[in-house]
């Protein structure tokens, strides 16, 4: 194995264990000599590649590493990140496409890109619905913790929303659940009547910016089938963007 085989080996590892590594960890998972890895995260410790927390024992990434990534996200943010993948989804599939984010308990567009697909509704940036309502909405409140969610689904606000309607407090908290176990959420016929959805969300853990990008679609195309192949697409995507930024609640989902 080249050193450059070695050490993207190396790099894999600590991205697999989302933690730093022992030599130990290199021995067991890379089959590695216990000389030959001593040696080798020596070399990568003395070019920055990795640094040695001498409490933990633990191999870290190097300010090289450091360096580089925050050289990425400068030049790359995460608004540039999920535009350019999504425009290709759209392309790939011919469906409309949506960047959204949560403003207070609401989703608020924020970019369209149009697909070759005819909507029967469309929704323009600066548009707002009810987070709740949305696949977009619903996959960003799949992010917040459970207090955090709770306090956004008590809110006076989403109270209001709720009168009148069939959803309940209940109802809604086991949806985010689905949508945080799967890793994506789905919307049929719901806010935007004739049209389907399905959303992923996203995020930068640098900057603490959040949204959720999804690929709409008329209702009469959501079948099974297409609701999981366009998830499987958006998840794909969501993980290759995760790995740019660093956002570890998509990392670790299914």
């Amino acid at each position: 194995m080249s050193i450059l085989e070695t050490t993207a080996s190396i790099l894999k590892l600590m991205v697999s264990l989302q933690s730093g590594i022992r030599i130990n960890d290199v021995i067991s998972h890379l089959g590695m000599p216990k000389s030959t890895a001593s040696r080798v995260m020596n070399q990568l410790e003395s070019y920055g590649y990795v640094e040695k927390d001498e409490a933990r024992g633990l191999f870290l990434p190097g300010p090289l590493i450091l360096s580089a990534s925050h050289l990425v996200n400068r030049a790359a943010p995460l608004s540039e990140l999920v535009d350019n993948a999504l425009r290709s989804l759209c392309e790939q599939t011919g469906y409309t496409g949506y960047i959204s984010m949560l403003d207070n308990q609401e989703i608020l567009v924020l970019r369209v890109i149009h697909g070759r697909q005819t909507l029967p509704v469309v929704t323009w940036p600066g548009s707002r619905s009810p987070a709740w309502g949305t696949s977009t909405g619903r996959a960003l409140l799949a992010r917040l913790s459970e207090p955090q969610l709770q306090a956004f689904l008590t809110s006076p606000q989403v109270q209001t929303q709720l009168i009148g309607t069939d959803h309940s407090i209940e109802k809604l908290t086991a949806a985010i659940a689905v949508a945080r176990d799967a890793g994506f959420a789905t919307a049929v016929n719901e806010s935007v009547a004739e049209t389907a959805s399905v959303s992923c969300a996203i995020g930068d853990p640098t900057t603490h910016e959040a949204v959720a990008f999804c690929l709409s679609f008329p209702q009469t195309l959501a079948q099974p089938e297409e609701l999981q192949r366009i998830a499987t697409l958006l998840k794909e995507t969501a993980l290759l963007i995760a790995q740019k930024t660093g956002d570890r609640l998509v990392s670790h989902q299914p």
